[in-house]
């Protein structure tokens, strides 16, 4: 008893999601909005009342030259009605646009300060499909809010007029109202399932989609993969299809049925109302013309139920991911606090660090440390091993993207915080193996033009790009290529630490060299500290330090460093 207590509090719940979600970053006033659909229904009953006035009382309204009066009433009536219904339609549209770019902002910035593993572990299909389609699927019903609320509004005043001609009427009305109401309500639980099922699946085709477009070279070369995708692809979509095709049907059959019950709601006003009380027969016209003009609101109500229904679930899911990376809030507000960039270091310390990957159960879990580090400024350091050794892991357990489970990472002695860490990964900029490439050189503003050019030459880059208003011209080059300008907009950034992984491994044998020889030393020269995972063992030389990672242990000459090593 107390779990479908709990599922229809849940039910009830998403109903006021789209209510919260709004009101959150805005101030709803909802005395104005419930002000404006009165007036609008109101002018909407009016304009009926007219019509059936003046045709009751048409010979003596012409007879008395009073034609002229009820138009004049008339086209006033459907003024006020157009005035309302357009300042109700472009506030509601203003006023949800202005919800969705604060909720747009707020997931972004619950984006940028979640961990790197929450993000992982979320997803990124997950965060694209919920910033794109769901908050979409919230915009576009901001019109279908309003429309369904005039037709409420619309629907009562109509009742009242029935009510105020034949209470029995109006009774009848109502009971088949609610009846026509209740069918979809029924079926509530049903379509939200059905809903969330059709979100899931298309998570996963987005993440298919980005495996053939991501790795589009590797589907091209093995036939099975290719296919095997494709099935893979073919079998989500046919989920997604089957989830909203039920949908679709439970809509339908509950839009037709409510339909049938209100076509019987007009026909009672004939056959029912009639027997069961003493009416005129101007009465009898009056209401059934009425329940006639009720059935366009009406359908707009129940017509606009999976749309409200899927804007709901849009809400619900939006609520879902911002939960997921706000598991992270309060290391968000601190960081918030101290967001104070660290210019240099004089040794960077790991002592006792250790992280263990989450591995589903009955898998063996993949433990890099304990680990004992020392890393001392303007030093270049070579780190090498095997893949799946542990290297990336350890990377973003220096840098603190990775947030240690046991020992502890000391900057110039001082232990870090949850305050602190940000300012630390300050200190790092970094070329990673799977690396991005942002067209606009987001955080760099205060760099001369001629330090630029000089750099595009230096890597032999000025005569494919250039830099305009902070911007690649153009990023659509070669691996290689784009590697290099990911290399220029570091140096750009002129951070206290460079990392590289496998930076050299897609250049041709000269820029290589180019890359170990006159870029590393020219980094050191200028105070900068480096640490490249490399394979390169040509120029292994070059390096102060040569690490090597084993298993996920960090060694030296074959020994384990248990008690730290000096770089």
């Amino acid at each position: 008893m107390s779990v479908d207590k709990d599922h229809q509090k849940t039910i009830k719940d998403s109903k006021m999601v789209l209510y919260d979600l709004i009101s959150r970053n805005i101030t709803v006033k909802k005395r104005t909005f419930a002000a404006l659909g009165c007036i609008s229904g109101l002018a909407n009953a009016l304009v009926l009342a007219l019509i059936n006035n003046v045709a009751e009382n048409i010979a003596d309204i012409h007879r008395e030259n009073h034609i002229l009066y009820y138009l004049a009433l008339f086209s006033l009536t459907i003024a006020i009605y157009g005035l309302t219904q357009h300042r109700l339609m472009t506030k509601a549209a203003k006023m949800v646009e202005q919800a969705i770019d604060g909720l747009r902002v707020e997931l972004f910035e619950c984006v940028r300060h979640t961990e790197l593993a929450t993000l992982e572990k979320i997803g990124k299909e997950k965060i694209f499909t919920t910033l794109s389609k769901e908050l979409q699927t919230i915009s576009q019903s901001a019109q279908l809010f309003v429309i369904i609320g005039q037709s409420i509004s619309l629907v009562f005043f109509t009742s009242m007029y029935i009510a105020y001609h034949s209470f029995v009427a109006f009774i009848v009305l109502a009971v088949l109202i609610m009846l026509g109401g209740s069918i979809h309500r029924l079926r509530a639980d049903e379509i939200q399932k059905n809903m969330q099922q059709s979100f899931e699946s298309e998570n996963k085709l987005i993440q298919r989609l980005s495996d053939l477009l991501d790795g589009f070279k590797e589907v091209k070369l093995s036939v099975p993969r290719a296919d095997d995708l494709e099935y893979e692809f073919a079998m989500d979509s046919a989920r997604a299809k089957r989830s909203k095709t039920k949908t679709q049907t439970l809509f339908a059959s509950d839009f037709i049925l409510s339909q049938i019950s209100f076509f019987a709601a007009t026909g009672a006003m004939v056959f029912i109302v009639p027997v069961l009380s003493h009416v005129y027969t101007d009465v009898v016209i009056k209401v059934t013309t009425a329940s006639l003009f009720l059935i366009g609101p009406i359908t707009s109500i129940v017509g606009g139920i999976p749309i409200f229904t899927a804007a709901s679930e849009a809400g619900q899911n939006v609520l879902a991911l911002e939960k997921e990376l706000q598991s992270e809030q309060e290391k968000i507000q601190h960081t918030k606090s101290a967001h104070a960039e660290l210019a240099t270091f004089e040794q960077i310390q790991l002592s006792g660090a250790y992280y263990q990957h989450n591995r589903a159960p009955g898998e063996h879990a993949f433990v890099v440390g304990p680990i004992d580090f020392q890393l001392q400024r303007g030093k270049i350091t070579f780190i090498t091993g095997g893949n799946g050794s542990g290297k990336t892991t350890f990377i973003r357990m220096l840098t603190g993207l990775y947030e240690l489970q046991a020992g502890k990472i000391l900057l110039d002695g001082q232990q870090l915080n949850e305050t602190s860490l940000q300012g630390y990964r300050s200190l790092f900029t970094a070329v990673f193996s799977d690396f991005h490439l942002f067209k606009q050189l987001y955080g760099i503003h205060d760099t001369k033009q001629q330090e630029i050019d000089e750099w595009l030459a230096f890597l032999e880059m000025n005569s494919k790009v250039s830099i305009v208003d902070g911007q690649f011209s153009t990023v659509d080059l070669s691996s290689g290529q784009r590697k290099r300008l990911a290399l220029l907009s570091t140096i750009l950034e002129n951070r206290p630490v460079y990392i590289f992984d496998e930076w050299a491994a897609d250049q041709d044998p000269i820029f290589r060299r180019k890359f170990y020889e006159q870029v590393l030393p020219r980094l050191k020269a200028r105070g900068n500290t480096v640490i490249a995972i490399t394979h390169d063992d040509t120029y292994f030389h070059l390096a102060d330090a040569h690490l090597k990672m084993v298993e996920g242990q960090l060694t030296d000459n074959n020994d384990i460093i248990s008690n730290g090593v000096s770089s």
